[in-house]
């Protein structure tokens, strides 16, 4: 990678918000393999994320010891893990990748960036601490807002559901779930439509997949039903729980919550269950049917 102040005529190179004068080309002495995260500091850049760094999240160091910007940091710990780098035993050799050099801000691409002491320093520490998670969850929200600020739909779907993160060690809260048949964590999500992320939980690996539901699901319901919005909910068996239910329906909104299968639903549902023409066996059928959502207009309760 070089810098190109004057431009190439005949290629047109692409210019970077971030850093106008950077260029891409061959040096065998500079050759990187993640030349890809620059598009991502771009997008970046456009959408501001390092006023928001600055915005919502407060640097926890004192003093004059802040060799390196709370936002570089920030970066460097996200594009690693965007990159593939699962854990912070890489940095010693990224410190002088010329893409991650080019991704720190402009006091620090002449140097290096930060090793693996101090990046684990701020991985532990610093994006531990309440207060910084607290401004990474609105860091979050604003960044969404952003792309949901350009359309115009007035109706919102929200999946929540959990998931399995499993450990290799002894984590601290990580336990073993009979489910997933793993030691773990069991993380709860809530996603809209587009695949973002709206919030998360990270939870032990032995609670129950709905555990802190309403914490997670509802601040997000009255943030889209202040602005308006029509929301409606998705969720699997695991959250066919009656307060969810209450909850949602005294704040007017609808959902498809998959019920689990029992027998009063199998009985009164018997002739739904013969098996039409070319259909599975009636074994097969009667415990796909009696376990599948129909989304009901306004609520799907157990009977």
């Amino acid at each position: 990678m070089t810098r190109n102040p004057v431009g190439d005529a005949k290629s047109g190179p692409i210019r970077l918000a971030f850093n106008p004068q950077l260029r891409v080309e061959f040096r065998g002495a500079t050759v990187t393999s993640d030349a890809g995260l620059l598009l991502s500091r771009e997008m970046d850049e456009r959408l501001g994320l390092g006023a928001l760094i600055e915005q919502h999240l407060a640097d926890p160091r004192t003093g004059h010891n802040r060799q390196f910007p709370l936002a570089d940091l920030f970066r460097q710990s996200i594009y690693s893990r965007l990159a593939g780098y699962e854990d912070t035993n890489d940095a010693e050799r990224l410190a002088e990748d010329p893409t991650f050099r080019m991704l720190a801000s402009r006091e620090r691409r002449d140097t290096s960036i930060a090793l693996t002491s101090t990046l684990h320093w701020f991985e532990t520490n610093v994006l531990t601490e309440d207060r910084i998670y607290q401004g990474l969850a609105r860091l979050n929200t604003t960044l969404i807002e952003h792309a949901a600020a350009r359309s115009a739909t007035q109706r919102v779907t929200l999946d929540i559901d959990s998931s399995e993160s499993p450990v290799h060690g002894a984590q601290e809260k990580s336990a073993y779930n009979g489910h997933f048949e793993s030691v773990c964590y069991h993380p709860l999500f809530v996603f809209n439509p587009e695949g973002d992320c709206l919030a998360a939980k990270l939870r032990p690996g032995n609670v129950h997949s709905a555990d802190g539901w309403d914490k997670v699901l509802l601040p997000i319901i009255d943030r889209y039903r202040r602005r308006g919005q029509t929301v409606v909910v998705r969720a699997d068996a695991a959250f066919a729980l009656p307060a969810l239910y209450e909850a949602l329906e005294r704040r007017g909104v609808r959902y498809a919550i998959r019920l689990p299968a029992n027998d009063v639903l199998e009985r009164r549902i018997q002739d739904l269950l013969t098996r039409p023409r070319g259909r599975p066996s009636q074994r097969r059928w009667s415990a796909t049917a009696a376990s599948s959502t129909r989304p009901l207009p306004g609520t799907a309760r157990a009977a």
